[in-house]
């Protein structure tokens, strides 16, 4: 199955690559420049589901976005954003968030540094709802016939979560009309990272919410998760290691579990692989935003609960995110 996803991604790179025979005759200048003036914008977005890392809840996520952010001409920005969790019997403010960064370009290269606080809703099961502070570090490169992204972020946990660290790349190709009002541009991107916050939601939500897997006593069983994360960068890790969530944890359903551990938490691992189209229209002050994304997980979590070892049954998935943005310059 994993040969299968790697051969996918194989052949949308060589579309990313070869696009550009379709492409000659529209101008390059469309690259990202630095700000002349500063501005405010406005975005509303919808997501149909949360999905990070090639992990997300068994519960869909599907989430309406409002963000206001403004960007200084120096480089510097500051955002906010409300999100508020759409599913009927689910409906509330699930997370606030407030982000703070600085951003550049110099002729074909771009970076972008930032820190994010989460405030996550109590009964928030949202994969992340145990992070509270990430700090991301992006930089991306125009080569023409593709563009490349390398992104290395660490999310801070609270005192039972631990830290993670990721790394991510994309590659990406544009297409863009004549106008420069249209634009498309495939993407794949490769994702590696730590668990450590994915123990801490299994402990804290999963299991809290009387989700406790059932097994036949023969170690094997299922779990659901897959989904994508986003970002840029690549690398690899050595450390080794299993977190282990103690205490007692009390199911709705009465089950007491006295330990979890997921032996891959502080692995750093191969987490997902993502194939997306993200387009968008741009009139004016105005833009409208589309981005259907497939994604396939790898390194399923090996979960303990007490004596019974269940192993992860991640597939892939299909997620998708419209959205539109007015800019006050």
């Amino acid at each position: 199955m994993e040969t299968t996803k790697i051969k996918l991604v194989i052949i949308w790179i060589f579309i990313l690559v070869g696009g550009n025979i379709f492409s000659q005759n529209i101008e390059t200048n469309s690259k990202s420049t630095n700000n002349t003036k500063s501005y405010f914008s406005l975005l509303l977005n919808y997501s149909n589901d949360y999905v990070f890392m090639g992990r997300k809840d068994s519960i869909t996520a599907p989430y309406l976005y409002f963000i206001a952010r403004y960007q200084h001409k120096s480089g510097f920005y500051t955002s906010g954003s409300v999100s508020y969790l759409t599913k009927s019997d689910e409906g509330r403010v699930d997370l606030f968030l407030l982000d703070v960064g600085y951003n550049f370009t110099a002729q074909n290269f771009s970076g972008d540094f930032s820190v994010t606080k989460y405030f996550f809703n109590e009964e928030s099961y949202n994969v992340l709802s145990e992070v509270d502070v990430t700090v991301s570090a992006m930089g991306s490169y125009d080569f023409k016939v593709v563009n490349l992204m390398l992104a290395a972020s660490t999310y801070f946990g609270g005192s039972s979560s631990g830290t993670d660290f990721f790394l991510s790349s994309e590659i990406s190709h544009d297409f863009v009309t004549n106008d420069r009002k249209f634009q498309f541009s495939p993407t794949a991107g490769i994702y590696f990272g730590s668990q450590n916050f994915y123990e801490s939601y299994y402990i804290n939500n999963r299991y809290g919410n009387g989700e406790r897997p059932k097994s036949n006593g023969s170690g094997s069983g299922s779990g659901t998760g897959s989904g994508s994360g986003s970002g840029s960068g690549s690398g690899s890790g050595t450390s080794n290691g299993s977190g282990t969530g103690s205490g007692t944890i009390t199911t709705s359903d009465s089950q007491v579990i006295s330990e979890l551990v997921i032996q891959e938490s502080e692995k750093f691992n191969l987490m997902a692989v993502e194939v997306s189209l993200p387009m968008w229209y741009i009139h004016k002050s105005f833009a409208v935003s589309f981005m259907p994304s497939l994604v396939f997980p790898f390194n399923e979590a090996t979960i303990v609960v007490d004596d019974t070892i269940v192993k992860e049954d991640l597939k892939e998935t299909f997620y998708w995110m419209l959205g539109c943005r007015y800019r006050f310059n």
